[in-house]
């Protein structure tokens, strides 16, 4: 590691031309002024990773790479259309070092950098796909011409991009060719150094077998670079990872917390999983950078105060939750920073240990393989590392939930770490064995749940198996006798109900609830207390086996079923609605009003049935309570206005009865779709 020396050519800035910049924009491969640092700053690491020239510290081949892509014009990727003289369609003016910050150049930097809105745009004869462009960045590592690999990345590159073909990645490339500067480039945008190729080997692995020794190291060390960035925030040090060295935890340990509130801290930070607990530490690592990158800030800018940066910019690859996470980290003091950092690295020291002791210990090799399952160090091909989402619980901790993000790489949990060195921590947390055992004791409870449920859900069908063939054979005798069923002559057949399936329990063939139209109307009520249980069993089973991106608030909420489900069962209701006023039409046909309004109560009750049985929003409840109460008044006044014989005004008053129920009904469907699409 080196501190720049001047450079002895003039640079300039890159956004607006002013002389001397002191500042680089790490993957954007530019030169920058104090006034335009301040508005990438703003911006966040996401789009601007900012550093100083002078007062940071650099990896030799990292600034090589930064003035190697800036003496060649790397600026003129980001610049393409406004240097374009044949593009009429740009008549934007770029700013100069006179121009005043706010707007002028504040917004140019904006449409730069955060949309990219003057790179080069292929035409439609020319556009390739994102594949497409992250296959030419496969290939194009290979060679030292990094402008290209800057303009692949530019127009959309993937830098984790799985060639599987060959089954390797633009990092793995770059390594084999032995290509420093194309490695340096690749990271800084984003590209996982862990990630392992059809091998199973990393990029360092196979940078050390074509003989690039110093390269494999330096790969090594940017797989360490948050726990190494964190450890030398607190104790101004850094592992030796030549010499196997991958944490220094003795002297972190030694300033532990030993009160009850700090076990706590240490008890829940254990409890996360890992892909959750890396999440923690790159949000607290992005802070770091933060809050050093604000100090060397204020000791150099001519106006500080004009672009401050006091917490971390909102990341929009991220969840809201977790950018509000990230900025309370602003928050807290240096001394309850600096023990988060030692909580985070000691917790990361001990998985450490887990993962090397887990071929003698098989609990924790059975643990480790469920997480290497779910996080292993394969990442997606479309997605960087920072973009997974965390929690409110996650930064619930009191004063160490809360951490940072690194563009380039994620504390690993595949190396040496001496067992003594946690001795200290042993007090207080909870064995491996214990949470096993907690873990084997809620499966078996489940599982005699389940049993439980199985046998009733068997007693069930068999009853409504029981309950249909009776009532078949009463309708089938009933017809028999008097030719005509409800009201209909018979030959004349009943149009059926469209099959409806639970969405609760679609996922569970043996948990559906068949609805007849022949059971009574005490044989939809009747399941209320199983088809409960069943929903509540369903829910459980969902939270033990939650994906990695489920947020840890979300396992007890209720599954609201989806719109369309919802619009095809109104729809049903409304067609039987439908149904009556036709039928009311011909006073005649009175012997219809009571299968009409029969038939309005089954839609209804298969509505009704696939919402939870106590919904949250209150316009849900109060529209479900409508539809259930004016069912029953509807069938009732249906009964009465089929006894109806001479009494034309008794008659009228019965038909408007009806006509009110079914109203109420058709507005109480209207309300429960409406408030439903609105959530």
């Amino acid at each position: 590691m080196a501190r720049p020396k001047h450079r002895v050519n003039a640079d300039v800035c890159a956004d607006c031309g002013a002389l001397e910049p002191g500042w680089a924009s790490i993957n954007r491969a530019i030169l920058l002024c104090d006034d335009c640092c301040g508005i990438h700053r703003s911006l966040g690491r996401h789009v601007s990773h900012i550093k100083s020239l002078h007062k940071s510290t650099w990896n030799a081949q990292l600034l090589n790479m930064v003035h190697t892509l800036n003496d060649n014009g790397a600026n003129s990727i980001w610049e393409h259309s406004l240097l374009d003289p044949s593009n009429s369609k740009i008549s934007r003016r770029k700013p100069q070092a006179k121009d005043p910050l706010h707007p002028i150049k504040a917004e140019f930097i904006k449409a730069k950098h955060q949309h990219l809105a003057f790179i080069l745009r292929p035409s439609k004869e020319e556009y390739c796909t994102e594949e497409e462009v992250s296959r030419q960045l496969h290939s194009s590592v290979r060679t030292s011409n990094l402008e290209t690999s800057l303009r692949l990345l530019a127009q959309g590159a993937n830098p984790n991009y799985f060639y599987k073909e060959k089954g390797t990645t633009p990092l793995h490339v770059a390594a084999r060719a032995g290509q420093v500067l194309q490695v340096e480039l690749l990271i800084a945008n984003g590209a996982n150094p862990s990630i392992i190729d059809l091998n199973g080997q990393t990029a360092a692995d196979i940078a050390k077998m074509a003989g690039h020794i110093d390269l494999s190291e330096r790969i090594i060390e940017y797989m360490y670079d948050v726990t190494d960035r964190l450890t030398y925030h607190v104790c101004s040090r850094k592992p030796s990872h030549r010499g196997d060295e991958h944490l220094i935890i003795s002297d972190l340990a030694s300033n532990l917390d030993k009160n009850e509130l700090a076990l706590e801290r240490r008890n829940r930070l254990q409890m996360l999983p890992n892909h959750l607990l890396e999440e923690l530490a790159m949000d607290v690592y992005d802070e770091v950078d933060r809050r050093e990158t604000e100090t060397i800030w204020f000791s150099t800018a001519s106006l500080p105060e004009k672009c401050t940066v006091p917490f971390l910019p909102v990341n929009p690859q991220l969840s809201s939750t977790r950018n509000q996470g990230r900025q309370k980290l602003a928050r807290f003091t240096p001394k309850e920073f600096t023990t988060l950092i030692i909580d985070l690295l000691v917790e990361a020291g001990r998985r450490h240990m887990l993962s090397n002791n887990a071929i003698q210990n098989p609990a924790v090799s059975m643990l480790r393989k469920e997480q290497l399952g779910k996080h292993g160090s394969q990442v997606s091909d479309d997605e960087p590392l920072y973009d997974s989402v965390a929690s409110d619980d996650d930064y619930a901790l009191t004063s160490t939930d809360n951490t940072s993000s690194d563009v380039s790489s994620q504390p690993k949990v595949d190396n040496e770490v001496n067992k003594e060195a946690f001795e200290p921590m042993a007090k207080g947390l909870p064995s491996m064995v214990e949470v096993l055992k907690k873990q084997l004791t809620l499966s078996e409870s489940t599982v005699r749940d389940l049993r439980e449920q199985v046998h009733t859900l068997q007693t069930t069908v068999e009853q409504l198996t029981q309950e249909n063939s009776e009532l078949k054979h009463m309708l089938q005798v009933k017809n028999s006798g008097d030719g005509s069923i409800n009201g209909h002559v018979g030959g004349e057949q009943e149009p059926e109900l469209e099959p409806v399936h639970d969405i609760k329990t679609s996922t569970i063939r043996g948990n559906q609830r068949p609805a007849s139209m022949y059971e009574t109307r005490e044989g939809l009520r009747k399941p209320t207390s199983w088809s409960t249980t069943i929903c509540q069993t369903k829910r459980d089973a969902e939270t033990l086996s939650r994906n990695n991106t489920q947020s840890l608030w979300e396992c007890g909420a209720p599954n609201l079923p989806p719109s369309e489900e919802v619009t095809r069962r109104t729809e049903q209701v409304t067609r039987r609605i439908q149904e009556l006023w036709l039928a009311m039409q011909d006073p005649s046909q009175r012997e219809a009003f009571v299968p009409c309004a029969e038939r309005i109560r089954v839609a209804v009750a298969e509505l009704t049935a696939i919402f939870p049985q106590n919904p949250i929003e209150e316009n849900i409840r109060s529209a479900l309570r409508q539809l259930n109460g004016n069912t029953g008044r509807l069938q009732a006044e249906c009964s009465g206005l089929q006894r109806c014989t001479s009494d034309a005004e008794h008659m009228d008053r019965c038909l408007q009865q009806v006509r009110s129920c079914a109203y109420d009904i058709a507005k109480a469907t209207k309300t429960l779709v409406t408030q439903f699409q609105t959530l």
